[in-house]
């Protein structure tokens, strides 16, 4: 067991290569998809960068309240966050101001990693119930946001260069 000090420290640095992906990233660039950067692109359903950093509060919010539920309700079961209705539901997203959002998962992600310092080790390895794997610790769904924001860091990379490639054959 490892302490909530190592998780703390995947969260925030996991976060912190995020944003850093995005630096230097012009507004008109948050705002593009991949797929409207080149015609006759294969690529359609890819989000924008914009689009991608808009559901970080809502999933951070979501995960964190798996991960109490598993710490608190014995026997809860890890419900996946369901991101084509987060899509459909927040549609405008495309739309939204870049400074707004990058205050909402500042807020939201501090909310983690505040919650993830508060817990003993016991807390850590306290099991809940997954759909797929049988179960799950709440130390598990806490990386699952640290891997979520990796994911998206690889994301944004490949959209830079997809936009980028385009651009350059413009």
């Amino acid at each position: 067991m490892t302490c909530a000090f190592h998780l703390v420290d995947e969260l925030r640095n996991a976060r912190s290569d995020l944003l850093t992906a995005c630096q230097d990233v012009s507004d008109g660039d948050l705002h593009r998809r991949p797929a409207e950067a080149s015609a006759g692109s294969a690529r359609g359903g890819e989000w924008a960068i914009i689009e991608l950093l808009a559901h970080l509060p809502d999933v951070d919010r979501y995960y964190l309240s798996q991960a109490q539920k598993i710490r608190d309700v014995p026997g809860h079961t890890f419900v996946y966050f369901d991101e084509e209705a987060w899509a459909r539901e927040n549609a405008d997203a495309l739309e939204r101001d870049a400074h707004a959002i990058k205050l909402a998962m500042a807020a939201a992600h501090e909310g983690v990693v505040r919650w993830a310092r508060s817990l003993t080790p016991e807390e850590l390895e306290r099991q809940g119930g997954h759909p797929r794997r049988g179960s799950i610790s709440v130390r598990e769904m806490l990386q699952r946001i640290a891997n979520h924001d990796r994911a998206h860091t690889e994301q944004v990379r490949a959209i830079r260069r997809a936009l980028a490639e385009a651009d350059a054959t413009s």
